[in-house]
């Protein structure tokens, strides 16, 4: 049943035996805000320039209350009409009731309306790229050390509860700040990063990147790349991931942006028991090479001996055509999707077109009616 659930994009053998330790699963959301999503053509992460800026906190919402307290939608959307992965999310956490979950603010404008959240102190949202100053080097530093704490306490936590844990991120604008900090450390990653529209803007972001950069480079100098042109997201995921994995299995949650916070992590030091999990959306993009950035990352960090998964879902058969659209190359992946849906194929011993059902019942539950 495992080889019908996933997709095995790097590492295979490390993938089968890392999916065969699992029991059952904890979620943590890591949302934040950049600046650079104000960018023109570079996100799509949200129906307009406006309510891009509400779409982490609002994501973060339809996890505790089922839809987007912030949004008269209830749902974020693709500026097509395409909902966001937020509803995919939702369908998972569905079909796993006794899930723990909690969502930790690193930096944005608006925090999102829920009881299970945590602000970081150090919590700050970043400048865009092009500026070259995304975040302070101190408020970098802060929030990856906020990271490694509560990843310790989380890690020591589910140890003991038997869980493995999901680290999962909603940042709009964030894979140009992935490509920022992966160029920043010296790996070659330009046209390699998804994007949440066909064709991936790869132009656009590699400009802007390359304006914040002004070609200093940062491969000795880890956070101070984030500083420079990432998202207060990477420092404090690298940090979770690095600690958590000591105790227990952890899997970075999403596709290229995750990518990017492993190449951190490689740069910070040595994880323990780590995968990274997304959709077949992303390990199939034409326009993008996960797979690709696997083998570059793990040649620039040789420890980072980490297996690359995706859940094999294809939305084709959904009767609603904006559901069909992610078979077209739209909005792709997104808060930990990839992972959640995986992680409920996994827990109800299922393959993953039978979550198809549930994903149109939350889609015409946010969608459809509103």
């Amino acid at each position: 049943m495992h080889d019908l659930v996933s997709l095995y994009v790097h590492r295979s053998a490390e993938g089968k035996a890392f999916q065969a330790q699992l029991s059952s699963p904890a979620f943590v959301l890591v949302v934040a805000y950049t600046a650079t999503v104000t960018l023109p053509g570079l996100s799509a992460a949200g129906a307009t320039k406006l309510l891009r800026e509400s779409t982490a906190a609002a994501d973060a919402e339809i996890l505790e209350h089922g839809r987007a307290q912030s949004l008269p939608t209830g749902v974020p959307s693709h500026p097509s009409g395409i909902p966001g992965p937020s509803i995919l999310v939702r369908a998972a956490f569905d079909q796993l009731p006794e899930m723990p979950y909690l969502c930790v603010d690193a930096g944005l404008k608006t925090p999102p309306s829920m009881k299970k959240l945590i602000r970081l102190e150090a919590a700050t949202p970043a400048q865009d790229v092009t500026t070259g100053q995304a975040l302070p080097l101190s408020i970098v530093k802060r929030l990856f050390a906020e990271g490694l704490a509560l990843g310790e306490t989380l890690g020591e936590r589910y140890k003991r509860e038997g869980r493995y844990l999901i680290v999962a991120e909603s940042v709009p604008g964030g894979t140009t700040t992935a490509l920022g900090l992966l160029l920043a450390l010296g790996i070659d990653a330009a046209g390699k990063v998804s994007s949440s529209m066909p064709g991936g803007a790869h132009d656009l972001k590699l400009a802007a990147v390359l304006k914040g950069l002004a070609g200093r480079d940062f491969s000795a100098d880890p956070l101070g790349a984030v500083a420079a042109v990432g998202d207060a997201m990477q420092p404090v995921v690298a940090g979770i991931s690095l600690a958590a994995s000591k105790f227990c299995p952890v899997v970075l949650g999403g596709g290229t942006q995750m990518a990017a916070v492993l190449a951190l992590i490689g740069a910070l030091g040595e994880p323990g028991n780590l995968a990274l999990v997304t959709t077949r959306w992303v390990s199939t993009d034409p326009s993008a090479d996960l797979a690709g950035l696997a083998q570059l990352i793990e040649e620039k960090y040789p420890q980072i001996k980490v297996p690359y998964l995706a859940v094999n879902l294809d939305l084709g058969a959904s009767h609603y055509v904006p559901l069909q659209a992610y078979e077209q190359g739209f909005v792709k992946e997104g808060i930990g999707a990839g992972a959640a849906l995986w992680a409920a194929c996994l827990a109800n011993q299922c393959v993953p077109e039978n979550l198809i059902p549930a994903i149109e019942s939350v889609y015409e539950r946010l969608v459809k009616s509103s």
